[in-house]
């Protein structure tokens, strides 16, 4: 694969596996929580994967640095009650989201893929999004890293052009 953000995805599928054993599901982030009466085969807990952004500036001649942001939600199957009075044990279950979402942002804070072809990633924000109609427990996480793309330059582009002044 040639492309940033295939290599990047890869690379993120084999982290997440290798580090969180909980995840049951790694994939593309297509809105799989927004469907009602049919649901794509997610397993839970499921981590889905977007590049929502990616900002480029130019580094010379057609080159450019970029900075991109990595989204991840999280989507959890409804876990069990956690009000005050319910027994520490069915409490103590119901925030496992919590351990796994910690898990995951341990493994990837600092991490950078093999090959060092971005930098580090780094978490910049971390949101709940519970308010759905399909009851699951929605965590959004967002990492941003740095990456050069290199173009190779057509012959005319590389010539060096004088400019004389009269």
């Amino acid at each position: 694969m040639e492309s940033f953000f295939s290599k990047l995805y890869l690379d993120l599928q084999e982290r997440i596996k290798e580090s969180v054993a909980e995840i049951e599901w790694i994939e593309q982030d297509f809105g799989q929580d927004t469907f009602d009466e049919w649901r794509p085969n997610v397993a839970f807990p499921a981590v889905l994967i977007d590049f929502p952004i990616t900002t480029y500036s130019e580094i010379g001649n057609v080159n450019q640095s970029a900075t991109a942001t990595v989204a991840l939600r999280l989507l959890f199957a409804p876990f069990s009650q956690s009000y005050e009075d319910a027994p520490l044990e069915v409490r103590e279950d119901a925030l496992q989201f919590f351990e796994i979402e910690n898990k995951l942002v341990n493994a990837l804070q600092g991490w950078c893929p093999a090959g060092s072809y971005c930098q580090p990633l780094l978490r910049r924000t971390a949101a709940s999004n519970s308010n759905n109609r399909t009851g699951l427990r929605i965590r959004n996480l967002q990492f941003d890293t740095a990456f050069l793309e290199i173009f190779e330059q057509p012959e005319a582009l590389r010539q060096t052009i004088t400019m004389k002044i009269i």
